[in-house]
């Protein structure tokens, strides 16, 4: 797959959907879509353009902005080239759908964010504590503005 290509069928098929679509080097792809689009542009990396192989996921939080950017890393193991599938979600109602029905292997990942970032994938079928106490009920650890003192381990003689 030529990835210059791969950028313009997406574009060809999302249009202004796909806010951000580049290629850092050979084997990279960064797309950045709309949310609204998230699964059906999933489902057309997956089977149009051989995106097969889920890596990692997860998310960083923007309070700023007032969005957590979620991201997908897939790879397509018969061009080996690796995307980076990345939207955003409203900081304060983060809900968007999940892509374990594509990429099974992000299940766990998802379950991560959500338990860390809080972050609902809706349709996924075991958003339960993975990481954290099953009582856990402190907020999101990996938020910025989540206090961490309470938390520090003492240090040496500390």
């Amino acid at each position: 797959m030529n990835i210059q290509e791969a950028i313009e069928k997406l574009k060809n098929k999302f249009g202004e959907k796909i806010l951000e679509a580049s290629s850092p080097r050979d084997n990279r792809l960064y797309v950045k879509v709309s949310n609204d689009v998230l699964v059906e542009a999933a489902k057309y990396l997956r089977k149009e353009l051989g995106f097969d192989m889920a890596i990692s996921a997860g998310g960083t939080d923007y309070p700023k902005k007032n969005v957590i950017e979620l991201f997908w890393i897939i790879w397509s193991s018969n061009d080996n080239v690796t995307l980076i599938l990345k939207t955003d979600v409203d900081r304060e109602n983060p809900k968007i759908p999940t892509l374990r029905d594509i990429w099974l292997g992000v299940q766990k990942f998802e379950r991560e964010t959500w338990e860390l970032l809080g972050v609902e994938y809706e349709g996924h079928p075991n958003l339960k504590p993975l990481l954290l106490p099953e009582d856990w009920n402190e907020g999101y650890p990996l938020r910025k503005d989540f206090k961490l003192e309470p938390y520090r381990a003492p240090w040496g003689d500390g």
